[in-house]
């Protein structure tokens, strides 16, 4: 062998080494994970819920956390998403209208209840009394569901109209969490929102506003086409076997 084809044959296997590195490298950087898209106001127990089945499971789970409203809008733009959990069944509904979702469950129920801040106590007692003068009133805005089943209950029991003219209506948060914590710092003495936020804040409700006035408040779980069905659906089946995470605070199983 010649010292010049030496050289080539050296050269060849060098290159051939490094590219099966970068090949391998490459291939061991894709690890499992799951594009996980979550109503802000299931946090506290979805958490639990991602680090069990991250335990069980060593695939990683990447949590989107905000309203379902702009979730879906996220979701709509091609956002990369395997399973999402919204807060209105309405949103799941939407999805399957475009032809988005693979599979989808309904997951849990929830009700909206009055609550009432420490500054608002002697103020309200119970949902009439948001009309009484000077009562800071906070209802989430009604892209948010939490928002919506509020403002249509109200409507429903012929008091919308009186409460906006009224002016005590202040603050339209744009999360479930965001109203629960401005009730937890006396910016405002009432508001309405979900049993499920309620407790998740340790805070107490004095009045649960009936379905008649609400309708059903289903949270609902979808997978998407085009992501990780499988490992969605595998997920999906942890939140179920799992779901005492969520009844301890309020919210009950669809069965």
């Amino acid at each position: 062998m010649t010292a010049k084809l030496f050289k080539v044959l050296t050269v060849v296997i060098i290159v051939t080494a490094l590219a099966l590195v970068i090949i391998g490298g490459g291939c061991g950087s894709q690890a499992e994970q799951l594009d996980l898209f979550v109503a802000a106001g299931l946090k506290k127990p979805m958490d639990e819920v991602i680090a069990i089945f991250q335990e069980e499971t060593g695939i990683e789970v990447i949590p989107n956390y905000g309203p379902s409203g702009g979730l879906y809008t996220q979701i709509e733009e091609d956002q990369p998403c395997d399973l999402y959990f919204s807060a209105d069944w309405v949103y799941i509904e939407k999805l399957e209208d475009v032809e988005m979702v693979a599979e989808s469950k309904k997951f849990l129920l929830d009700h909206e209840v009055l609550v009432v801040s420490e500054s608002g106590r002697d103020k309200v007692s119970c949902v009439e009394d948001l009309l009484k003068p000077d009562v800071v009133v906070g209802i989430c805005e009604p892209t948010a569901p939490g928002g919506f089943y509020a403002e249509s209950a109200l409507k429903n029991m012929g008091l919308w109209d009186e409460l906006v003219a009224s002016g005590n209506l202040k603050a339209r948060p744009s999360t479930v969490n965001q109203l629960a914590l401005m009730i937890e710092e006396n910016e405002l003495d009432a508001g309405l929102n979900y049993s499920s936020v309620t407790k998740l804040n340790g805070q107490e409700y004095i009045e649960e506003i009936p379905l008649e006035y609400t309708g059903d408040i289903i949270f609902g779980a979808a997978i998407l086409k085009g992501g990780d069905e499988e490992l969605a659906q595998k997920f999906l089946e942890t939140a179920f076997e799992h779901n005492d995470e969520f009844t301890i605070y309020g919210w009950q199983p669809c069965e």
